[in-house]
């Protein structure tokens, strides 16, 4: 029987565990929910291959030192055969066999690569953790889920109709993927994606490289029985038995297995979606909606007032009459967003979740799927310059807060706004980048989405309605909002 113990302490603690405020979260750096936290990880990339390649240039000098120890003893053995009463000969081979193997036995000791293995441990604890992986599957089952993908597209980077020119994701990623769904019990997407590993593996020129990630075809083809089984599916999972037992006659687990099998026959079993958050259901019908013509006259005029703005009016589109929604193009110049994100960079963290009685942490990783970053007029000019755009294009009466939030987010992410207290407030947000595909913002009750276009300003009243964004497929999501009352 094929063990799973390179997996089963990854799915215990971090997919199967209950939390709250009082219970245990494991440790995450956000690489998935932040596009930007992803920089810092390639950065360890690249010092971790530099560090392998100095470790294969270290091995290669080692063999390169024995081979020519091999070549001066063959050198030595040939002479002494022929000239085995030479005194000259005689003398070298005392020396050699007193002298030139302990410089030998050194170099197969190999102290000089006793440095690349330490620097790899040092680098360890920076590497992604159980959660970082856990909150990427979940990234991408929110994209999956909410647009009805097939794995086979996403293996192909065929997104929600849009091919992307990119590699096709090999046996590797298809299998973790499988194998992860397998063991949730999502067996419909853990067939899927099993079978294209076997289909990868099939295909590969050199198996040998599957089976150096601590797995084999034969890990692929159990895991497959097992998801035909969780889907009442018993002749293709007697197919794949057959073939387990081919490769291993002696094994006792599969010839059971073949032999239960053959007793069942297909069955109908429902279906299990995809895992899904508290907020999924709602993504995935109003990310998927269409969007109606808008009702009335709608207008585009320049925005005069204060003497900064007859200088440099701002461009405004109306959106929707009730309630007022309206959208400000090129607020700030591609320079000055460029030097708001570089403020926010260094400063984003992942916000504190308001913990509430959760089953798993499904829920958890969707609290928060972005990281933000708190900053102030004092910080720069152009922060200053923004607030007081925003507040002229708000129609604030009074002074406001100077603190913007600035957003990014990673795989899939999303927000959910929830629904407004009793003070009136005006919700203005910022697109500091453009996105290639998804995150549009779609007010439900109007039946409006806006593309994110980089620049512009929205503004809209809460006023008993909320909004959302929809997750990101492809590309950096960069928004600043700020809060009015």
């Amino acid at each position: 029987m094929i063990k799973f113990a390179f997996l089963l302490p990854f799915l215990f603690s971090a997919l199967g565990t209950c939390i709250n405020a009082e219970r245990y979260i494991p440790p995450t750096f956000g690489f998935s929910v932040s596009l930007d936290a992803l920089l810092p990880l390639l950065k360890l990339q690249e010092k971790t291959v530099a560090n392998l390649r100095s470790y294969a240039q270290t091995l290669q000098q080692q063999m390169a030192d024995v081979q020519l120890a091999i070549g001066m003893y063959e050198d030595l053995q040939r002479k002494a055969t022929l000239n085995s009463m030479n005194l000259m000969h005689q003398f070298s081979v005392i020396r050699h066999m007193h002298l030139d193997w302990a410089k030998w036995l050194s170099v197969m000791r190999a102290p000089k690569e006793q440095i690349q293995i330490q620097i790899l441990k040092e680098l360890q604890p920076q590497m992604p953790t159980n959660m970082d992986l856990v909150e990427a599957l979940k990234g991408l089952q929110r994209i999956q889920y909410t647009w009805d993908l097939e794995p086979a597209d996403i293996a192909r980077g065929n997104l929600h109709g849009r091919q992307y020119n990119v590699k096709r994701w090999g046996a590797f990623e298809t299998f973790v993927l499988g194998v992860l769904c397998q063991l949730q019990g999502y067996y419909k997407d853990a067939d899927a994606w099993l079978t294209l590993t076997r289909d990868s593996y099939r295909r590969h020129p050199n198996p040998r490289q599957l089976g150096f990630r601590h797995w084999t075809y034969d890990h692929v083809l159990e895991y497959l029985m097992l998801a035909n089984i969780g889907l009442g599916k018993f002749e293709a999972a007697l197919e794949h038995a057959k073939e387990l037992l081919v490769l291993q006659p002696y094994d006792k687990f599969f010839q059971d297995k073949v032999q239960e099998l053959g007793t069942k026959s297909d069955e109908q079993k429902p279906k299990s979606s995809l895992p899904i958050d508290v907020d999924a259901k709602l993504l995935k019908r109003l990310c998927r909606q269409h969007q109606s013509p808008p009702a009335g006259r709608l207008h585009c005029r320049y925005m005069r007032g204060v003497d900064f703005l007859r200088l440099a009016p701002l461009k405004m589109e109306e959106l929707s009459l009730m309630p007022l929604i309206s959208l400000y193009h090129d607020i700030l110049s591609d320079e000055e967003l460029a030097i708001v994100r570089r403020l926010a960079s260094p400063l984003l963290k992942r916000n504190k979740i308001t913990y509430r009685e959760i089953d798993s942490f499904t829920d958890y990783t969707a609290t928060r799927p972005w990281q933000s970053a708190e900053l102030s007029s004092s910080m720069h000019k152009i922060i200053s310059s923004l607030n007081r755009r925003i507040h002229q294009a708000s129609g604030a009466s009074s002074p406001q807060s100077d603190d913007l939030q600035v957003r990014n987010f990673g795989i899939g992410g999303h927000f959910l706004e929830p629904p407004p207290g009793d003070t009136a407030v005006v919700t203005a947000l910022l697109y500091l980048s453009n996105v290639r595909q998804g995150g549009e913002i779609h007010f439900p009750s109007l039946n409006l989405r806006v593309t994110p276009q980089k620049g512009s300003l929205l503004v809209w009243p809460r006023t008993g309605d909320y909004h959302i964004e929809c997750p990101v497929i492809v590309g950096n999501k960069w928004v600043a909002t700020k809060q009015i009352e």
